[in-house]
């Protein structure tokens, strides 16, 4: 997902942003469906005001110090690249700090007991209305480009878009049924990482446990079938640079009530207000990092 805001802040051709948007369109139509006919639940994400925006800002800074969203460093962690292994380290570390000291006197403080809506109640309009009206926008600007949307001859961002809508469904779909609705995310999982190691406890063995687990596994059988990807030597300031960047990451979720993935593909398909809010402040957050040269 910072490819995809690293595409709009430099103007570069909007490939990741595509996969994004398709990837959004398609679990919305799903989920959204599951929720009509009552086959999922969903919780709203409570949004605690200045706690959640400043929670998300730090998050957006965090990406861009560590070099990747809340997904990318853990499949680049299973390619072996060490750099990418200290962010998730600090990620989960910072996670689990902030969750189990610190999460509940912030919100308190600044967000006090938190509110929760969807976008077609906030606009007072029916949820399907909504759902077609930003379908049919987000449509208009996919095939404006029509020459680049590649679907047969190449693996591009239409089957990337499609495919990573139905992981998003089966991932809301698989928590309901574990008892955890959730969707997709990795910072309560990162968190419960920690929380299993330092204590022993084995109730972190959840469903948020396993997807986190699974994604630098998946990653790492995918390099090794297809030939692990070549490394650049890592740089002197790069390691205090990741442990910095997976830190504000990990607070930065925490506190904003679940990373970007968790927002942006778990919470906006499902129109949630908080959701939608907290990835404007996420990409605020990248935007200053990028005009600062932290990618550089």
């Amino acid at each position: 997902m910072l490819s995809a805001f690293f595409e709009v802040i430099t103007g570069r051709a909007p490939d990741t942003l595509r996969a994004y948007l398709l990837a959004v369109l398609v679990e919305m139509l799903a989920v959204n469906a599951f929720i009509e006919f009552g086959n999922v639940e969903i919780p709203y994400s409570h949004f605690f005001g200045l706690a959640t925006a400043l929670g998300s800002f730090a998050l957006g800074l965090g990406m861009v110090l560590a070099m990747g969203c809340a997904g990318s460093v853990f499949y680049r962690a299973g390619e072996g690249k060490f750099d990418y292994i200290v962010v998730i380290t600090a990620y989960g570390l910072s996670a689990w700090i902030t969750t189990t000291w610190f999460l509940a006197p912030i919100r308190q403080m600044l967000g006090g007991e938190g509110i929760r809506m969807a976008l077609p109640r906030a606009l007072g309009l029916d949820r399907w209305i909504t759902i077609a009206a930003i379908g049919l926008l987000a449509l208009l600007w996919l095939i404006r480009d029509r020459h680049r949307l590649t679907i047969l001859e190449s693996w591009g961002s239409v089957r990337t878009g499609i495919a990573l809508g139905i992981v998003g469904t089966l991932a809301w779909i698989t928590s309901t049924l574990m008892g955890q609705p959730s969707g997709l995310g990795t910072v309560e999982g990162s968190a419960n990482i920690v929380e299993l190691i330092l204590r022993g406890d084995l109730g972190a063995l959840d469903w948020h446990f396993f997807l986190v687990v699974a994604i630098p596994l998946g990653s790492y059988l995918a390099s090794v079938r297809r030939g692990k990807t070549s490394s650049l030597p890592v740089k002197s300031n790069r390691i205090p640079q990741a442990i910095l960047g997976g830190a504000l990451m990990g607070i930065g979720g925490t506190i904003a009530g679940g990373d970007n993935i968790f927002h942006g593909l778990a919470g906006v398909p499902i129109l949630a207000l908080s959701s939608i809010v907290v990835m404007i402040l996420v990409f605020a957050g990248v935007w200053v990092g990028i005009k600062l040269k932290w990618l550089d």
